[in-house]
């Protein structure tokens, strides 16, 4: 049985430009953490460098809860490859790990895989579900900023 969660989506964007949303703390308001139902990310701070942290702060619906996503970049290779711990306040679990991965399809596409390891059984369909919702946001994000 597989204890990783893996999401995979093409975007019709640029390798660097990809990269560069999942580390921008503007670009990452706009996605990360965020389904589209949700409200803004409130907070967003960055870091990327192996050993740097980030964290996340998001208000849940209907709940209003905040929810605070925080982790430590152990490996930051642009354009190619973030790994980083994941774990959130509240959460039953120790840290996980997520790396992505961004391959060039073309000059104008590329195609970004998610692995989220280490996950306890029970968290790991709401967690694919949510990397999902997260892809959707950032396809929009990417989009708006090609846009303008």
């Amino acid at each position: 049985m597989t204890t990783a969660v893996q999401v995979r989506r093409t975007f019709a964007a640029p390798r660097a430009q990809v990269f560069q949303a999942w580390i921008d703390p503007q670009v990452m308001t706009q996605w990360f953490a965020r389904a589209p139902d949700m409200q803004p990310v409130t907070v967003v701070e960055v870091d990327a460098r192996p050993g740097g942290r980030y964290r996340v702060d998001c208000v849940g619906q209907p709940d209003n809860k905040i929810y605070k996503m925080t982790g430590t970049y152990s490996e930051v290779s642009p354009p190619a490859k973030l790994v980083f711990t994941w774990w959130y306040e509240g959460a039953d679990f120790e840290q996980s790990r997520v790396t992505v991965e961004f391959r060039e399809i073309s000059p104008a596409s590329t195609e970004v895989i998610l692995t989220h390891e280490l996950l306890p059984e029970s968290q790991r369909e709401g967690h694919r579900k949510g990397w999902i919702e997260c892809f959707e946001m950032l396809e929009r994000a990417l989009s708006k900023e090609a846009n303008s």
